[in-house]
């Protein structure tokens, strides 16, 4: 298994055809565009740029109205559709419908009604709340007058007399009072409240002095009260209360009957994916140069679906289309313009997920997946370490794999299902199940290979043991990779001195620790061998004789990094101490209560405990795992950095939808 083959169509065909045509590789979902008015392409093929650019169709803003109906309607429904619950999501899988059955669902127009009526009532919501703040508003105004107890109908029916009731800041009462005094006319003043910053009063006076008590008040910011009710402020305030009850006592009511909608979202749901196929098959469109009648398409698809392609689009316009296919040019699998789709079956397939994570391959590097799938599959299991814990994993992932049809889903539960059985192994040679519970306090004789307490040393060489095969196998690609270049030379300075080194400290290691002085003369020639080999070399690329030689030197000096990424798989011994550890301390605590409460209270504590630690310690098995695959495994060979294969495709967020035609493109 391995990075799929692609190659560059180039398709040209009237553009009068040219809908039926998107409307068919979209269903095909095996093409990716290539933007023929990219800046990039247009220097690289000058004649792109005497044609005409293409554009979107006519019917793009028709389209996109439709879905912004559509959008406002499932946003509107949201709050009303009961939340699924994290057991329906994990089982169940997206609706599946043919694009013909969508097309044919979405024209009906049922999801029209739906959006006027909700549009309608949101409408009405909207002008209730408006209201409501209004008389909110006009409550909170009129709070500091509720000692007028008169009707302020009776200020507009004065006649001779002139009214002001308004307020001021509290530092100006005095100042107010001395210059109304100043005047010498008659007047009136009544407080109606005061507070720590304003003081609200009422000044009548003749009409004849008006202009003189308002240009006496002006100056002092005086703030007049709008006399738009009739009534007192005490019953205006109770007014406005009321009919915000009544308000939201009528937004109750439209709200219930816009939750009467949420079974109606899945029609709004199909015409999201209908109307958002249709804005990106017209979107599409500005990838393409033309001329007066025909448009020319260029994108890549994968090398084994040619024959399906020309069926389809021959299908669908008899002969009048041009197409060719051409390899994959090596700039352009130099440059990484190449876009990537990884295809590995069986165990390897869920694991795709993790290199993804990482960075795709390039197009001119090996597909990692197949190696990094065992090496992933061993080192899990061999950090959270307990049989019992693995079970777990096991029954549940692969209960839900069995059940979910989703290839995405199925693929993510299919790996926990795999990393279920390595913790199975490993907690099995162990001895753990949920810790020391079967050995300890069942009394059960569970046979152990290799037993955490007593055995950590043999733990750690294990560990340090599979850390040099997983960097040796990471060398043994980059050799590959370089003999595929026919870099045979680069093959022995650059990987068979590394072998040599390491295979030679080990030797001189094994000789002097376990006694092994026959190992000693070979490790001490494999070691000089392989630091001459990496003293000679290493600076290569250098056209200096100084700088070959400090090449050579840095060479020896990055040494250190391999002794440290050997060290970094001592986490393989740490975290599966630890989950063991773990494990038989909570079993200790929950043996502390007493008899009758340990059978009562023990099988929750034991529950929640242990599933407390499988979830901490899975994350952390995931995690680091993937750390010893991206830092210590692919440094040594592999690049990354591969652009995803995306292909044009029908859109499928809320619902499955599948071409009309599978027989010819599946």
């Amino acid at each position: 298994m391995a990075i799929v083959k692609m190659n560059k169509f180039t398709l040209l065909s009237f553009e009068s055809n040219q809908d039926k045509i998107l409307e068919e590789l979209q269903g095909f979902e095996g093409v990716q565009f290539i933007d023929l008015q990219d800046p990039e392409v247009i220097k690289e093929n000058e004649i792109f740029e005497t044609l005409d650019k293409g554009k979107a169709g006519k019917d793009l803003s028709e389209y996109e109205d439709s879905l912004s109906k559509v959008k406002f309607s499932l946003d509107l429904l949201k709050g009303y559709v009961p939340k699924e619950g994290m057991l329906s999501s994990v089982l169940n899988d997206k609706k599946v419908i043919s694009y013909k059955d969508l097309k044919e669902s979405v024209e009906q127009g049922e999801w029209k009604n739906i959006y006027h009526s909700l549009k309608e009532k949101d409408d009405k919501i909207s002008e209730l709340n408006n209201e409501k703040s209004k008389n909110e508003t006009d409550i909170e105004g009129f709070k500091p007058w509720q000692n007028f107890d008169a009707p302020l109908s009776m200020l507009k029916e004065l006649k001779e007399t002139s009214y002001f009731v308004g307020s001021c800041a509290v530092q100006y009462e005095q100042s107010i009072a001395k210059d109304l005094e100043e005047l010498n006319v008659p007047y009136f003043v009544e407080h109606i409240n005061k507070t720590s910053k304003d003081i609200y009063f009422m000044i009548l006076c003749s009409k004849e002095h008006e202009e003189l008590v308002s240009d006496a008040i002006k100056k002092y910011g005086f703030n007049s009260l709008h006399l738009s009710y009739d009534e007192s402020p005490s019953k205006i305030i109770e007014s406005c209360k009321e009919r915000i009850a009544e308000i939201n006592a009528e937004e109750d009511a439209i709200k219930a009957e816009m939750a009467k909608f949420a079974d109606k979202v899945e029609v709004l749901q199909l015409a999201y994916e209908y109307f958002t196929s249709l804005v990106e098959r017209q979107n599409v469109k500005e990838n393409f140069v033309k001329t007066d009648k025909v448009t020319a398409i260029i994108g890549w698809n994968e090398v084994d679906n040619n024959k399906k392609l020309e069926e389809r689009i021959k299908n669908i316009v008899g002969d009048e289309y041009y197409l060719t296919f051409e390899e994959v040019k090596e700039e352009e699998r130099e440059n990484n313009k190449v876009p990537i789709k990884l295809k590995n079956g069986g165990f390897a397939g869920p694991f795709e997920s993790i290199v993804a994570m990482y960075g795709l391959p390039q197009y001119k590097e090996v597909d990692p997946t197949p190696i990094l799938s065992v090496f992933y599959f061993l080192f899990f299991g061999m950090m959270l370490s307990d049989a019992g814990y693995g079970l777990m994993m096991a029954l549940v992932c692969g209960f839900v794999m069995m059940k979910t049809k989703d290839r995405e889903k199925k693929n993510t539960y299919k790996l926990f299902f795999f990393c279920g059985l390595s913790t199975i192994l490993w907690g099995a040679i162990y001895g753990g199940w949920f810790g020391d519970l079967l050995s300890k306090y069942l009394g059960l004789n569970i046979p152990i290979l290799i037993n955490p307490t007593t055995d950590i040393m043999t733990m750690f060489i294990m560990s340090l043991a599979f850390g040099i095969i997983h960097i040796f196998v990471g060398l043994g690609i980059k050799a590959y990779l370089y003999a595929r270049e026919k870099q045979y030379a680069a093959i022995v300075f650059d990987v068979v001195s590394i072998y040599f080194i390491i295979i030679g400290a080990v030797m001189l290691l094994a000789g002097m620790m376990a006694g092994m002085t026959s190992l000693e003369p070979v490790g001490k020639i494999l070691l000089i061998a392989g630091i001459v080999i990496l003293v000679l070399t290493a600076g290569r690329e250098s056209k200096s004789i100084v700088g070959k030689a400090i090449g050579g030197l840095n060479g020896v000096y990055g040494l250190t990094s391999y002794l440290g990424d050997i060290i970094s798989y001592s986490r393989l011994m740490g975290l599966g101490l630890a989950t063991g550890f773990i494990a038989n301390a909570l079993n200790l605590i929950i043996n502390l209560f007493p008899v009758p409460f340990r059978w009562i209270i023990g099988p929750v504590l034991f529950i929640a405990l242990h599933g407390f630690n499988l979830a901490i310690n899975a994350l952390g098995s995931y995690v680091h795992t993937a750390r010893l695959q991206y830092l210590e495994f692919f440094n040594k060979f592999y690049e990354g950095g591969g652009n995803k294969f995306n292909p044009f495709k029908l859109s499928s967020k809320f619902v499955k939808v599948t071409d009309n035609n599978d027989s010819v493109s599946r």
